[in-house]
């Protein structure tokens, strides 16, 4: 591994695991899950449609009060927004008043994926209004489940501690990669000579993984450990 490519993935590390919007995003949560049982259901649950679009709406189902309210705001927002594609098939997102702040987004209908310059997503797991813009656009009425992490979900909260903590390290790993490969696809996609880069280095990395002895499953198990505290 070169060290150019060493110091991309720590860049990576730092916006993904140094970001302030996820840690208040993350403890407000907490607060939010740890009095849920004391509170009334139905209250918490009352959470009014502001654009009775179908997003929304499926949305309100799916999420937690605090998390939805939070895509809720980017969802309102983004209808401030217009879609240019560009020649290489990405699209650019800008407000309709403001020049600058403007955003580049990828999508991938085939699977699903949409992947936005700004990294909301990979910082707080709440999608960003260019992102939902394209949705909207590409005339979706639900948002896909993979951009339902399970920390946001009202599912999750109604699960015992002791299931929950297991559920969540489980997908722990799987979230921490994908964070890093959604960033590193986004910025790989900015030129060809990027590209060419990311795409021959994740290619020798790759051969080396899978030339590796396979280890004890115990390493796999305190994997997602060893992420929360790098």
């Amino acid at each position: 591994m070169t060290p150019e490519y060493s110091k991309l993935v720590e860049t990576f590390l730092k916006n993904i695991l140094c970001a302030e919007s996820s840690l208040q995003l993350f403890f407000k949560q907490v607060g939010i899950s740890s009095n849920f049982e004391s509170q009334n259901r139905e209250e918490l649950l009352y959470m009014p449609i502001k654009t009775c679009l179908p997003l929304e709406e499926h949305a309100r189902t799916v999420l937690t009060p605090y998390a939805f309210s939070a895509l809720q705001n980017e969802i309102v927002l983004s209808m401030q927004y217009a879609i240019t594609e560009m020649a290489n098939g990405s699209y650019l997102v800008r407000h309709y008043k403001k020049m600058e702040g403007e955003c580049l987004v990828i999508w991938i209908p085939e699977d699903e994926l949409v992947h936005c310059s700004c990294k909301e997503f990979e910082h707080s797991g709440i999608l960003c209004r260019h992102s939902l813009r394209m949705l909207e656009v590409k005339n979706y009425f639900q948002i896909p489940e993979k951009y339902f992490p399970t920390r946001w979900r009202l599912e999750s909260s109604l699960i015992p501690l002791d299931d929950q903590t297991i559920q969540n390290s489980n997908n722990d790993c799987s979230q921490a990669f994908h964070a890093i490969t959604a960033t590193l696809f986004s910025e790989s996609f900015i030129s060809k000579e990027r590209f060419n880069f990311v795409h021959r280095e994740l290619t020798q990395l790759l051969e080396h993984v899978q030339n590796m002895p396979v280890s004890d499953e115990v390493a796999l198990r305190i994997a997602p450990d060893k992420i929360n505290r790098s």
